[in-house]
């Protein structure tokens, strides 16, 4: 009975989380529609939607969203189980990378422009409300994605959560391992100085425009840089390391969130600079030291995320 009752807890867990991601995805999904058809729903400068640069970002962003869809079906169903585990990992650490500053950010600047007396929503490209909807969404498809993949890890990677950081088997690979991760925690602890120094208010390599107009929205989103790039290199070391005697997950839940913001979201910044469009400003990143640091950072959150993918798979396989 109390394997039936928690049988059915889970699965309307399970039910809620992709109901959530539903609801988060699917206002987005017809405001793309709508744009890449012509539409001008929401948008404020109707000559936008003839850039072919804004075309291209919606596009890509509607393909991000189906996907994230499909990957919330494979979560929360049985047979989600028995596919490939990179069509799982892959868009999940891109997804939680992305989405999970995004859902410290976007309410916390609300609050801060709320009772800053600022406008809580900025109107300019788009309509208030677009950027009201899209957040919200974007926040509840993180909230979604992540409870149904931690229900399916724990049933398809049980030992992630069942052992402890010191009981892996030896490894064939750990100079290596030990090699990489020394360089990785070395660049991520520049990166994270440099974005610290941001926070700070230094003015390394930052255009004039930029540093005129800092706001709680610049701070606060070098400081969860800053954050990102600890959380990688300390999740990373504590795995390769070896020398904890803290649950495996711990760790683990630092790196798979540090290494992915650091890679999603470094990535996405890359696109929207080299892809000419009504969002790009001619802000931070299109200076210099700004855009190597971006550089810098997709690059190590992808060795990050590669050399601890690396590691649990061989803990799996012993």
């Amino acid at each position: 009975m109390t394997e039936a009752n928690d049988g059915t807890r889970a699965g309307a867990l399970q039910l809620a989380a992709a109901a959530t991601v539903v609801a988060g995805v699917l206002p987005y999904i017809v405001l793309k529609i709508t744009w890449l058809a012509g539409g001008n729903l929401g948008v404020e400068n109707p000559a936008v939607i003839e850039d072919g640069g804004f075309f291209a970002l919606n596009l890509l962003t509607f393909c991000m969203d189906l996907v994230a869809l499909l990957v919330v079906l494979a979560l929360v169903r049985p047979w989600g189980r028995r596919i490939p585990a990179g069509l799982i990992l892959l868009p999940m650490w891109v997804a939680t990378g992305l989405l999970v500053p995004i859902s410290i950010q976007a309410p916390l600047g609300a609050l801060a422009a709320l009772f800053g007396g600022a406008p809580v929503i900025p109107g300019n490209l788009v309509a208030g409300w677009v950027y009201l909807v899209v957040y919200t969404g974007f926040v509840c498809q993180g909230l979604g994605l992540t409870i149904a993949f931690v229900h399916h890890a724990r049933h398809r990677w049980p030992l992630v959560f069942a052992t402890r950081v010191e009981d892996g088997p030896p490894s064939p690979t750990r100079e290596l391992q030990v090699f990489v991760a020394r360089g990785t925690v070395l660049v991520a602890g520049i990166l994270a100085t440099l974005n610290l120094s941001w926070v700070l208010g230094s003015p390394l390599g930052l255009p004039a425009d930029v540093i005129a107009g800092r706001s709680f929205m610049f701070y606060l989103g070098y400081g969860v840089n800053a954050a990102v790039a600890i959380a990688a290199a300390a999740g990373l070391w504590i795995v390769i390391g070896r020398r904890s005697g803290r649950p495996l997950w711990v760790p683990v839940t630092l790196a798979w969130i540090g290494s992915g913001a650091m890679f999603g979201w470094s990535m996405w910044l890359m696109l929207v600079v080299l892809t000419p469009n009504g969002f790009t400003t001619g802000g931070p990143g299109s200076a210099g030291v700004v855009s190597l640091v971006s550089l810098f950072t997709l690059l190590t959150g992808l060795v990050a995320g590669l050399t601890g993918a690396f590691a649990l798979a061989e803990r799996v396989r012993s």
